[in-house]
Parts: structure tokens; C-alpha cells; sequence
């Protein structure tokens, strides 16, 4: 928050604890299922995961209205749902696969309204590919990240209005490297990130007048750095 021209105001009702705050106090439980099995004559792990975190009392970060940063008590309610399954296999030798998928669901109550957390995603999905012959290694990952809630820019000038909720997108890299001279020689490697060249647009809003009432480069909700092409050599001293 601090890179923005937001003014902080701390709401509190008291003052017998650090700026009137009361220390946070939740409830975490959940349940871990992992299961082996054979797939293609081969062994695989698929594994599910499941957790809710309840808070009594949070220290709530409102930046609902687009002029300030509020920090208050929480009155009411905030809690998240947390499931992920991944499923991790060989299907042929030294090719490996891991799928991953995660679901996310964090609401709290701001200012008496019940709200997604912003910039924060509902659905995930994760995917990597990695494969091994001789001396080269193969690697690819591609990770989706949902839509997520952006906080209220409605009263901003509409030239420095966001929309409510930001696109879906996948950032994919892939890495390849050889082996030489054995064990004990070194490797080289070259790679790729953000393939797809995927980035946030204008991340800044009144990016040209930096000591303005507008000027926020806190709303940030994807990447924003594109494509990047890498190389280097790695080894290790025994």
C-alpha cells in the first residue's frame, strides 16, 4: 500500500492493545487422503487435500475504497476454504507427469459486506512434463491462475477505473539441459519463461502523475514481466 497515495487509517475502538488491534485467533482443521495405485504397469500417487481456517478475530486490510488503506478489527465473519488434488506418475520410463489443481475460497467481511478476497484466485491448475534420456533433461510446466476480485476503483476518475475482476491466464516455461563430461563435469542449460508473453497491461494506474491523488501501482493481479530467454552453465565444487 505504501506505493500508492492512499492515506492509512487505522480504526479501532480501544486502546489496550497495539494500535487498538486485537491479536489474531483462528481455527485450522483438515484432512490429507494419499493414495498409491499402478497406472500403465507403473506406480502413481494421487492425493487430495481439504482445510477451512476460521478466524475470531483478524486484523482486516480494507482497500475497498480506492483514496484510502483501512486497518480495523474484524466484526463479523472471514474464513477460506482451501482444496487441492494432484496426481504425480511415470506413464513410460524416466517420463514423468504431475497435475495439480487447487480450489481457494477466501471471504471476509468488510465494512458489514461479505467479500472475496481480493487478488486472490478461486482456481488454480498446474501441469509439468519432465523427461530424461542419457545425458538431456526436458522440462515444461504450465501453471493457470482463475480470475481474481479487484478492489473497488469506482471512485476514481473513469480513465483510472479497473475493471471488477481480472482475466484468467497461463504462464508456461520450459528449461533444457545437457549433462557434460559425467558425474563429476558440469551442465548447460537453456530455458524459456512466460512462453505465451502473457502480461498486465498498464499495472500502474496515473502512472505519469506519480504525486497525485490517483496514483496507485498496488493493483497488481498478473505478471508483469514478459517473455524472458536464459542460458548458463551450472557445476559444483567438492
Amino acid at each position: 500500500m505504501l506505493v500508492s497515495s492512499r492515506q492509512v487509517q487505522i480504526n479501532s475502538a480501544t486502546t489496550s492493545n497495539a494500535y487498538g488491534l486485537n491479536p489474531e485467533v483462528s481455527w485450522n482443521k483438515g484432512i490429507s487422503i494419499d493414495q498409491k495405485l499402478r497406472l500403465f504397469s507403473r506406480s502413481s500417487t494421487l492425493s487430495f487435500d481439504f482445510f477451512r481456517n476460521d478466524f475470531e478475530n483478524q486484523v482486516v486490510v480494507d482497500i475497498e475504497d480506492p483514496r484510502y488503506v483501512r486497518f480495523y478489527n474484524l466484526a463479523g465473519k472471514s474464513f477460506s476454504n482451501s482444496f487441492q488434488a494432484e496426481w504425480s506418475a511415470e506413464p513410460v520410463k524416466q517420463f514423468a507427469v504431475r497435475l495439480a489443481y487447487r480450489y481457494f475460497d477466501v471471504r471476509s467481511d468488510f465494512s458489514g459486506k461479505r467479500l472475496q478476497k481480493p487478488f486472490t484466485a478461486k482456481h488454480r491448475a498446474f501441469a509439468n512434463l519432465g523427461y530424461e534420456t542419457g545425458s538431456w533433461k526436458f522440462d515444461f510446466t504450465a501453471s493457470y491462475t482463475g480470475s481474481k476480485r479487484i478492489p473497488s476503483t469506482l471512485g476514481n476518475p473513469a480513465m483510472y477505473q479497473l475493471k471488477t475482476k481480472s482475466p484468467g491466464y497461463t504462464i508456461m516455461n520450459m528449461q533444457v539441459n545437457k549433462r557434460i563430461a559425467g558425474d563429476k563435469g558440469f551442465d548447460l542449460y537453456a530455458g524459456v519463461e512466460n512462453i505465451g508473453n502473457f502480461v498486465q497491461k498498464n499495472p500502474i494506474i496515473a502512472a505519469n502523475d506519480p504525486f497525485g491523488n490517483y496514483f496507485d501501482a498496488s493493483m497488481i493481479w498478473g505478471p508483469i514481466n514478459g517473455a524472458m530467454v536464459y542460458a548458463g552453465l551450472r557445476f559444483a565444487i567438492d
